[in-house]
């Protein structure tokens, strides 16, 4: 079993009234080493990964996750075991070019101890900022042609970088959004004519083929990347597009027969493509961690808590239903869990952990009383 904590990072407190927290650099550094802290204690107590969501310009303080590739990075240099990874980095967002090379870095750099995680953005204050020259807006879930524009991004950028991670050079004309490489880029470089393939150069001189360095490093199984997660609430779609292109999904929905449909439609999918899975092979439930060693401190985490999430989450412009949430003192969580093993065969489980929120003997709290009466006892 693989237990990731998904850190949202706060600069605010709970009950504080400050105008522009996330502007000031020495609530950033204290989330830091609250951060380094938390989990320097969860790779030595059990936990199997960390990970973190895509969000850029929270001056409020709320889940100030800037950059997850570099935050995964510094999480890897303190910890010795802990995978790292994303959940995710919004495809929508980036060059797709430069998106591969930081993602291969990271893996590079940690030596194989990472995972990928991508999704379509559903905040448009920095997603349209970051994407205007594309003129894309955020994911709907409606079918709008907004919506689908957004999804078309998500897959043509997908493709662009699965390419590059499979082949020394590419050449990607077809897209609606990118080419790689753009036209008409004279290249006359003398080690390319020695060294590279006669199709790097055109019969014009010019540009005709890109490939990325560095490439992740090859598993032991001989995929060419590390594994990919996206976090999957209740489209169909995507789940029929997970189990083509073999993503796994991550699921914070509270409704038992929702994970049922998913299982049974990504299931059969992934058969079209002559692939036989298995529920361990492609989900992880997740929920939000409250838990604490008294049920007074794990009622209390959990009032606050749900102040958070109705004030920052179940609001415009996300409407987020809370999901499932692992809280009490041990035992009820320990029971559910157990139950998704048993009864369906899952082993991947994903705690929502906000860093900063609360006091920071309470946050370790919380990962201590998950610990000893979830991990341990599985």
């Amino acid at each position: 079993m693989r237990f990731t904590i998904l850190v949202q990072p706060y600069m605010r407190r709970r009950g504080e009234d400050v105008k522009n927290p996330g502007a000031d650099p020495d609530r950033y550094q204290d989330f830091l080493q609250r951060l380094k802290e938390q989990m320097i204690f969860a790779d030595n107590n059990g936990y199997g990964g960390f990970c973190m969501t895509e969000h850029h310009m929270q001056i409020e303080g709320i889940e100030t996750t800037v950059n997850p590739i570099m935050l995964d990075l510094f999480v890897a240099q303190h910890t010795k075991n802990l995978m790292v990874g994303q959940m995710g980095m919004a495809l929508t967002a980036h060059n797709p070019m430069k998106l591969a090379e930081d993602l291969a870095l990271l893996d590079q750099m940690t030596e194989g101890r990472c995972f990928y995680g991508f999704v379509r953005g559903n905040t448009p204050r920095w997603l349209n900022t970051f994407s205007q020259h594309l003129e894309i807006s955020t994911s709907q879930s409606d079918k709008s042609e907004v919506d689908q524009k957004n999804r078309r991004l998500f897959y043509e950028a997908f493709e662009i970088i699965k390419q590059l991670w499979h082949n020394d050079t590419i050449n990607f004309q077809d897209g609606e959004f990118w080419q790689m490489p753009p036209k008409d880029i004279p290249w006359q470089f003398p080690p390319t004519k020695k060294w590279g393939d006669e199709s790097a150069i055109d019969a014009n001189g010019n540009l005709h083929e890109v490939g990325l360095v560095p490439k992740p490093l090859k598993r032991p199984d001989g995929r060419a990347h590390p594994e990919i997660w996206t976090p999957f609430s209740w489209s169909m779609e995507t789940a029929c597009f997970a189990a083509k292109e073999e993503i796994k999904l991550a699921s914070f929905v509270a409704k038992d027969e929702f994970i049922d449909t998913t299982i049974d439609v990504y299931t059969e999918e992934a058969a079209k493509y002559g692939r036989t899975v298995q529920p361990k092979d492609f989900i992880g439930i997740g929920g939000h961690l409250t838990m604490a060693s008294t049920q007074a401190k794990a009622d209390d985490h959990y009032k606050g808590f749900e102040e958070l999430f109705n004030g920052a989450y179940n609001c415009p412009p996300y409407h987020v239903p809370m999901g499932r949430v692992w809280k009490g003192t041990g035992q009820e969580t320990l029971d559910t869990i157990a139950k998704f093993r048993e009864e369906k065969g899952i082993d991947n489980f994903f705690l929502w952990h906000h860093v900063g929120y609360f006091e920071q003997e309470e946050e370790l709290e919380m990962l201590e009383t998950f610990s000893e009466q979830v991990i341990k006892k599985l």
